[in-house]
This record gives C-alpha cells, structure tokens and sequence, in this order.
C-alpha cells in the first residue's frame, strides 16, 4: 500500500478497538511481541522486529498476559454484575487513554525502523543539505520526519479511540432504556468481537488497503454520529453528578447556588439581559429547534422572554421564547423525570411545544424558582383542566379531526384496557407454563393499535427465546414480560390522565408527560374559574392504573369532585 505507512494502518485498527474493550489491544501486543518470532500471518515481520526490542521478552509476556486477564475479565463485566460492580468504572476510565497508549507504543516503536535515505535528503532543492555532514542530516530528518508522523498517529489515534468509546457508550445507554432479553449480551458479545478481530486485523493487515478503506468509512460514519451520543454520554454524565447533589441535599446539605459559567454570561448581557434579574435552571432538551438534538444547557428566565441557553459547534446559542408568542408553560412531574414544556404559537398559525428535562433536584430548590420567574414575567397560572391552560397545547384544536389528536372519548376505557392486558398476560403465562406470555394486548382496545402490534412481536420473540434456549432463557423472558406489561400500563395509565387532563391524546407520544402546573398569558384567560386557585391541591398526573379508573370512576369530567384533585 502506496502513501500510508503501515504503523500508522496498525496503530488506528488497535485504537479503535481499545475503545470497545481497553485492555485486548495492548494485551494482543504484548503477547504477540514477545517471542522471538511469530508467523507473518499474525503480525507483520518489520512491525514484530520493531515492538520485539521494547523491553526483556519477560516484561512482554508478563504485560500481555495481565492485560489479556483483565480482557477477559472486562468481557465478563457486561454479562456479570459482581465483576462490572468494579472493573467497568475502572475501564471506562482507562479506556479513552488506552487508545493513546496503544497508538504511542506503535509509534514510538517503529520511530527509528525506517530511517530516511540519504539519497532523498540530497534530492531537497536549495541546497539544503551540501555543506552538512551525512551523520547530522540523517539525525535531523529522522527526528523531523519521525516526530511528524508519531504526533498523526497520536491525534488519529486518540480520535479513533473517542469515536470507538463513544459509539459503545452511547449505544449502552440507548439498549439500557430497550427491555428485550439477551440485547445487551448480544452487544457486549458484538464489542468484544470487534476489538479481537480488529486488534489482529490491525497487526496482520496494516499494509492492507482494505483495512484502510474499512477504517477510512468507520471514521466517515463516527464523524456523523460521534457528536450525538457524545453530547448524549455527557447529559448523562451530568444527571449522575446531579443525582449525587440531590441524595446530598436531601440529606440535610445547603442547596447550592446555580452559576452561570461565562460564556453564558457573556451571550445574556450581549442581548441585553441583567443576569442578576434572571433565573437560571440547568436542563437538557433530546430536541429542540435552531438547537439540534441532545442538547444539555439552561433555562434562562428573563423578563422578556424564556431562553435556552446552550452551545452548538463550541459556539453559544441562545433559543428564545418571546413571552409575546408563549401559550402556554407548564411543569410535570413523575417517580423518574421533571420537565418544562413551552409552547408557542409558529408563524403558520400552529402551535410547537418544546420540553426540557431539569436535571434531578430536591422539588423545594425547583418549584419556587419557576413559580417566581412566571410570575415575575406577567404570567398567570391557570388550572391544568382548564380552558386557558387546553388552548395553547398544540393539538387540542385539532383533536377529533385529526389521525394523530384524539379526543378524550375515544381514547378507550382505561379500565378495560388494563383488565385485557392483566388477563391475557395471566391466561397465557398459566396455560404455556410461561413460554408465551402475551404482551400490552390492551393496546387494542385504545387508539395505539400499533403497540398492539409491536407486543404481539415482542411476546413471539420471548417465546422463541424459550423454546431455542430449551428452556435455559425462560426466567429471563418471564420477567421482561412482566416489565413489558407493566410498562405498557403504565404508557395506558398516561394516555388516560392526559386525555382527562389535556382534553386529547397524541398517537405519537410514549408516556406521555402531564403538567401538574400551569401558566399561560393574562389574555388566554377568559373565565376566572380557569385560574388558580391557593386552596387548589396538585392535581393527579402521574399513578398506578388502579388509583386512575377509581378517579375516572368517581370524576369521569375533571373539576366536579375532591377526587379529581380540586374542590368543589
């Protein structure tokens, strides 16, 4: 292969599969340089010669042989709690280093393999090297050459290895919100296979132009997906860091004060914002406009408008809801999540609705700041059932004549939808001995006729699990079945308090958010039974199933009961 070096070939392969599993590469290395030899079919002769003179042939064994144990300990940690309980914290933290190890080690073992030739050095223009002695020239040009190509293959290596580390970790985390049996497995057994055959790719191929073109087409791909689940590891990242402030907090610990870092103070007081007067939350939003996907940043509540405030290309950006347009701003709360949805009218004439996720925080740090920054920009907080509060969701206008809004009647009897999943769950499981258990069959009594279809899918690949492990899957698939009919209980359970809430259902939305607080603008009120009311309890919002059809049993319409979480 023309133009490439090989080392370069080999060290790219290698750090693109610590990225996946950090200790195969460098114990493979080790291991493979350690003989005084090896077939040219597992590493390449120039490559072994120069990696062979590193260090004593039993510091090479000693190095392989550890980094080959804890390997394979590493491919056990995604199939074992107890090992990843210990190892995976460690690997996760090694592996962004091992990709630049790796790739130093090749690189600086291969520095003095290839020399540069005298006779290229005399063919420089300018004379450069007439009047130098042969020893100096050769000394400075191996050094110049030499350094170039061990600080591309650093960089080349450190990018291949954050593409790599990236894709496994945001790939987790997307297969950690999937409840099918064996899909992690089957992902922990996909890296490790990538990082074995890549690592021996790398050392046997490095002059193959295939290998290069392959790894050429791996770094086109990563460019376009790296920085997406890199902004999505780092939302993550920072709901940990949050959810250890607030077991802190709820421990007795003094709330501490949101800073706002610079930049975003700078780009506040370039729009003629006083910082001092805004209120600022941190948030993340997985979409939102001019913004992109996966953003994490802050609510920014000023007097003017509602910013998001968050950075696109290293650049700040700032989103802004003009209070002018807003309809409406409401704040719904679950076990699991916290969010503020803005909705605002578009120049169409329609209605976009934006949500953003707070990050995890003791309610008493939250909800006064929100219900202080919407009052001290002129809003008034209406009740959730509400005219005022229906009017500015996007889709209440157009629920009964429209595919995707469907208006609160037919939505379905919650009541039957839950009896019909529970009872086919249960029939199925007794008569099959728990080989076919019937999954989210309810949804066929509700608008969501194609979860309906997707269970049916789900509940024949459980099955088939069961019956190809004979028998060896059944506990497994027993309890995702169970967690799949919960959760679509839980996905009807919503439907029904938004349609009684909200006034409609969305046909697109999976677990649908309910606001439990609302505020919209002095103008979209026009009862003053719409308004808010101090002696008003929260409303229900989020519950069993079973807490939800005795309340639509008491209340079926929203505001004539204490049930209904209002008085009379």
């Amino acid at each position: 292969m023309e133009g490439i070096p090989a080392s370069l070939v080999t060290a790219v392969a290698l750090s693109a599969a610590a990225g996946k599993n950090p200790w195969v590469p460098l114990g493979l290395l080790f291991l493979l340089a350690a003989p005084a030899s090896v077939p040219g079919m597992f590493m390449e002769p120039e490559l072994h010669a120069a990696l062979h003179h590193l260090g004593p042939e039993i510091l090479l064994w000693t190095l392989g042989g550890i980094f080959l144990a804890v390997a394979c300990a590493e491919s056990l940690a995604d199939k074992v709690s107890w090992i990843s309980n210990w190892l995976v914290p460690l690997s996760t933290m090694w592996r962004p280093f091992a990709s630049v190890a790796v790739a130093a080690i090749i690189a600086y073992a291969v520095a003095d393999a290839e020399p540069v030739a005298v006779e290229a050095l005399a063919s420089l223009p300018f004379g450069l090297t007439a009047d130098l002695p042969v020893e100096v020239v050769r000394a400075e040009f191996d050094w110049l050459l030499g350094g170039s190509l061990f600080a591309l293959t650093l960089t080349l290596g450190g990018v291949y290895g954050w593409l790599s580390t990236i894709a496994k970790t945001g790939t987790c985390l997307v297969f950690a919100l999937v409840f099918l049996p064996s899909l992690k497995i089957l992902h922990s057994f996909m890296d490790d296979f990538f990082s074995v055959s890549l690592s021996l790719a790398g050392l046997a191929f490095g002059d193959s132009l295939l290998l290069a073109a392959g790894l050429g087409a791996y770094l086109v791909v990563g460019l376009f997906t790296g920085p997406l689940l890199t902004r999505l590891t780092w939302i993550n990242f920072r709901i940990g860091i949050a959810l250890v402030h607030k077991i802190r907090r709820s421990r007795g610990a003094e709330a501490e004060t949101t800073r706002a870092p610079a930049w975003l103070m700078r780009a506040v007081v370039d729009l003629g914002v006083d910082p001092d007067a805004a209120h600022l939350i941190p948030c993340y939003a997985y979409r939102a406009r001019e913004a992109g996907r996966c953003r994490a940043g802050f609510l920014v509540l000023a007097d003017d408008a509602v910013y998001f405030a968050t950075k696109v290309r290293w650049r700040p950006r700032l989103v802004a809801f003009p209070h002018a347009a807003v309809t409406r701003v409401g704040v719904a709360q679950s076990t699991t999540a916290r969010t503020v949805a803005i909705a605002e009218d578009t120049e169409n004439g329609g209605i976009l609705e934006v949500v953003f996720y707070l990050f995890p925080s003791v309610e008493e740090d939250v909800l006064p700041l929100l219900e202080e920054a919407t009052t001290a920009t002129g809003l008034v907080r209406v009740r959730p059932d509400s005219e005022a509060s229906r009017s500015g969701l996007p889709g209440y206008a157009q629920r009964g004549r429209s595919t995707r809004f469907v208006a609160p009647e037919d939505a379905g009897s919650l009541r039957a939808q839950a009896l019909v999943t529970t009872a086919c769950a249960i029939a199925g499981g007794v008569l099959t001995a728990g080989t076919f258990i019937p999954i989210g069959f309810g949804y066929l009594l509700s608008p969501f006729r194609r979860r309906f279809v997707v269970g049916l899918f789900l509940s024949l690949y459980l099955t088939l699990a069961v019956v190809g492990t004979a028998g060896f899957a059944w506990p497994v698939a027993v309890i995702y079945a169970v967690l799949l009919n919960t959760l679509a209980l839980r996905d009807l359970t919503r439907a029904a308090l938004k349609a009684r809430v909200d006034g409609y259902v969305d046909r697109r939305a999976f677990l649908p958010m309910v606001s439990e607080r609302v505020w919209v603008p002095p103008a979209r009120v026009t009862k003053e039974s719409d308004r808010h009311r101090d002696s008003d309890p929260v409303p229900l919002t989020d519950a069993p199933w079973r807490t939800v059809v005795a309340l639509l049993a008491e209340d079926p319409e929203p505001g004539t009961s204490t049930a209904a979480g209002y008085t009379k």
